[in-house]
């Protein structure tokens, strides 16, 4: 029997948690890609949907015109360019985007009124029909949570890949049955409102600093990774990494559920000279799956990686030209270098999130030809890597490309890695990214950047 409506979101009698009380208004807060799919699949079990967005702007607008359009919020339920006491009158829940901070305006009226607040993705979690498979870690996310739904789609499986990887679990409800495998991707910002959230496997692949502008230290990031496979059973399994010294130790308090290092596991690397790390978390989660070694194998030899992860987009005279914008944090700098031969101009920066720069100095001084700093965190990465010769500052990324490349000689490198949110200057990773191979293919075609 089809377990769906005509909106294609499944029925109510797929509710876990105590939310499939609640047909009454419903304060959903942020309307990015998260809040839009939060709003339709609440109007869709028959809640009242209040949405509250700071952002005023003509594709906020846009987005809310659409909405009312579907029928999906009234105008009058609607609030743009502040939050007001009105968001939480007569409301009986609320539901966060990921981007919206737990000490924000909205989340504070909430709690002194004792209305329940959750995160987007534990909404769509309650009305899930199908088991989950969730990955999280500072580095490496995205790249696993693809190849495993490239093995599982390999192997016959009905794979959804979702989540922070860009499209939103609720969003996808509408694709997912009860024999389908859900693939998500989950950030610490995801993390940090969930209730019921139980994956059948969960997956932490490493642990190191990030997010520190939003969160108060290491101990509450590493606190919120864990939430991950907090409420894991008997039945379920968390595959770590045996290599991380903060996981290594995380491991011991954990009773609740079986728990394996994905390094170690069915020796993989030692049978089938397996060495990256993301491969082999990859390859141990399917193997739960009963996925066999040779579709493994075959959907890691077809893998030609992911945009803006440390991509090749270009050789101009002789310089070839590297794409890693979504390197946001110090360690995924770290491994990026580590990937890379030959001499490297480095461009660096963004709004800062935490993490120590001064880490880096080895590899800089052994592979790194110049850094390019810009944006905000601009003076930090230069006091971190203070002594190191070749320090250049830069006003944009077009500016930071130019310098790049009267540095290189022919052999070698130019590396954008930013160790750095975007959002000082750019909307998202992929904006960055996508105006860094615009300018890439400029030089090639013989323009001068300005």
């Amino acid at each position: 029997m089809d377990n769906s409506d005509n909106t294609g979101i499944p029925k109510l009698r797929y509710l876990k948690t105590a939310l499939k009380d609640v047909m009454d208004k419903v304060v959903v807060v942020g309307l990015g890609k998260s809040g839009i799919a939060a709003a339709e699949i609440l109007s869709a079990r028959g809640d009242t949907v209040f949405i509250s967005e700071l952002k005023d702007s003509d594709a906020v607008r846009a987005d809310v015109k659409a909405l009312i359009k579907k029928g999906i919020v009234s105008e009058g339920n609607i609030e743009l360019g502040a939050h007001s006491e009105k968001i939480i009158a007569g409301a009986k829940s609320m539901v966060i985007s990921p981007g919206v901070r737990q000490d924000s305006l909205p989340v504070r009226m909430a709690e002194r009124s004792g209305i329940p607040v959750i995160g987007e993705m534990e909404l769509a979690y309650s009305m899930c029909p199908a088991p989950i498979i969730a990955i999280t870690g500072t580095s490496g996310k995205t790249t696993v949570t693809t190849l495993i739904g490239n093995m599982l789609k390999k192997a016959g499986r009905h794979a959804v890949v979702c989540g922070n990887i860009g499209n939103p679990l609720s969003g996808e409800l509408k694709k997912i049955r009860k024999d389908s495998i859900v693939v998500l991707e989950v950030s610490s910002f995801q993390l940090e409102r969930i209730k019921d959230f139980k994956p059948r496997v969960s997956v932490v692949l490493n642990v190191s600093e990030n997010h520190l502008d939003r969160h108060s230290g290491m101990e509450e990031y590493v606190s919120l990774k864990s939430r991950i496979f907090s409420n894991q059973d008997k039945d379920g399994i968390v595959f770590l990494n045996g290599n991380d010294r903060i996981l290594k130790k995380l491991s011991r308090d954990i009773k609740n559920t079986k728990v394996e290092f994905f390094n170690e596991y069915k020796d993989f690397k030692k049978r089938l000279g397996i060495k990256n790390e993301n491969y082999l978390a990859a390859m141990s989660v399917v193997s739960t799956e009963l996925v066999s070694e040779d579709v493994m194998l075959e959907a890691l030899s077809g893998f030609k990686g992911i945009p803006h992860r440390l991509e090749h987009v270009g050789v101009v005279d002789g310089v070839d030209f590297y794409n890693d914008s979504k390197a946001t944090t110090v360690s995924s700098v770290e491994w990026a270098l580590k990937s890379l031969e030959g001499r490297i101009a480095l461009i660096m920066g963004g709004k800062y999130k935490g993490g120590d720069f001064g880490s880096l100095r080895r590899l800089i001084d052994e592979k790194v030809s110049c850094v390019i700093v810009m944006g905000k965190a601009g003076g930090r990465i230069k006091k971190d890597l203070t002594g190191f010769p070749a320090l250049i500052e830069a006003e944009t990324l077009e500016g930071a490309l130019q310098e790049a490349f009267k540095k290189t000689a022919a052999g070698g490198k130019v590396l954008l890695s930013p160790g750095c949110s975007s959002f000082d200057i750019f909307e998202s990773y992929k904006e960055r990214g996508e105006l860094f191979k615009k300018y890439v293919k400029e030089l090639a075609s013989g323009f001068t950047l300005s």
